[in-house]
């Protein structure tokens, strides 16, 4: 579970990346796009922080 949370952390978040880099250098200024591109690299943060935890946590249990 945690290198599925780690793995779909990190591709929610470089996307979510590229699509907040493409906002300034695109001509799509729409309000929704940044502040999803936002919400989407903080819920990309969380799984990975998510999976850390449980890896730590399983580690201890062991």
């Amino acid at each position: 579970m945690e290198k599925f949370l780690y793995t779909f952390g990190t591709v929610v978040f470089l996307y979510c990346l590229w699509s907040f880099v493409m906002f300034f250098f695109g001509s799509n200024k729409e309000a929704a796009f940044f502040y999803g591109s936002i919400f989407g690299m903080l819920n990309g943060s969380i799984a990975i922080a998510v999976s850390q935890i449980l890896g730590k946590v399983k580690k201890i249990k062991s």
